[in-house]
């Protein structure tokens, strides 16, 4: 990683930090490898016995597909667990002890994994039945539904599987992983998606919109700073970890809102899946309910009140915001 620390820039309480594209980059590589390491370390952990051949086959093609499924994205959420524990230690992730370093660096991959095992269960056709997912096939496409039904299972696992994976910080990893189950079960994503195949041919207000996306899309994203926190030893009651967790509670509705929107009038080369999934299935969303240009409004709007929410921070926060306007601002 040295070569990256060429791109410097002086930050507004004076530090010297990457420039925060540059940062970015480096840590969505350190994500995107650890995930190579946990899944080689896990695929070649397998012991067999002469007369196996048959189980060694299918499990090697499970772990592929596994491989597939996790594979590709902008690993946003993870880069969010960095930039929380930079904003609370006012120190760049490779300046941190070597036992942080792992400990955030689990974190953010846990939460990559958990994150893939929710788009691979969302694709699936007796939820959103979409065919394309980061411009390639969907996992239930490209192999079948049984395999995709696993692989997302098996994705959920292996993101607790990698934060116990280390004895460093235990109290903190408890927490962490924690943190992470909610985000996960009723009072998160499952929930959100239960409102959501539920609401399919209603109309829905705008509470009832913002609900439903709070625990759909918000929850993991605010995990994903509470996990950055944590990580940092930095307690939910810590005004730092109030102000984060309202910060990102505007942010998840602002980027749900740019979703709709670019479902509404993107194109599949910039988005990665198909457009007009949600007029197609007759799901309720801001662009139906606000229009187009007041659905850009709002999402102006709700990045203005995240931005408000990282006030009591100083520089150490900048690169937290690049990743909210990256969040927000994303070609429509």
């Amino acid at each position: 990683m040295g070569c990256q620390r060429k791109k410097l820039r002086q930050s507004n309480d004076g530090r010297t930090t990457l420039e925060p594209e540059a940062e970015e980059k480096a840590l969505k590589l350190l994500i995107d490898e650890n995930i190579k390491t946990v899944s080689n370390l896990h695929e070649n952990s397998m012991t067999y016995s002469r007369d196996c051949s048959f189980s060694r086959k299918v499990l090697k093609q499970f772990w592929e597909a596994i491989e597939y499924g996790v594979q590709g994205g902008k690993r946003l959420r993870g880069i969010l667990v960095f930039a929380a524990a930079e904003a609370v230690s006012k120190k760049e992730y490779f300046s941190l002890s070597e036992a942080e370093r792992k400990c955030l660096l689990d974190s953010a991959t846990a939460i990559e994994c958990v994150h893939a095992f929710s788009l691979v269960h969302d694709d699936l056709p007796v939820m959103d039945n979409d065919r394309l997912r980061r411009g390639k096939n969907t996992l239930h496409i490209e192999y079948d539904e049984a395999t995709a039904l696993l692989v997302g299972d098996a994705l959920q696992t292996l993101g607790t599987e990698v934060l116990c994976s280390s004895e460093n910080y235990p109290e903190r990893r408890f927490k962490i992983i924690s943190v992470l189950s909610k985000a996960t079960g009723a009072l998160g994503m499952a929930g959100g998606q239960m409102i959501d195949i539920c609401a399919v041919s209603n109309k829905l207000g705008k509470s009832d919109l913002e609900i439903m996306h709070k625990y759909k899309t918000g929850a993991l994203f605010e995990a994903a700073v509470s996990m950055g926190y944590l990580a940092m030893n930095v307690a939910h009651e810590d005004n730092r970890a109030k102000s984060m967790r309202s910060f990102m509670s505007r942010l998840g509705v602002g980027f749900q809102v740019v979703d709709d929107i670019l479902d509404a009038v993107g194109l599949q080369k910039t988005t990665g899946k198909e457009a007009g999934r949600d007029k197609i299935l007759n799901k309720p969303n801001f662009v139906d309910l606000l229009g187009v240009e007041h659905a850009k409004e709002y999402a102006g709007e709700c990045l203005c009140a995240a931005l408000k929410a990282l006030e009591k921070f100083g520089g150490e926060a900048d690169f937290l915001r690049y990743i909210a306007n990256r969040l927000v601002k994303r070609s429509f």
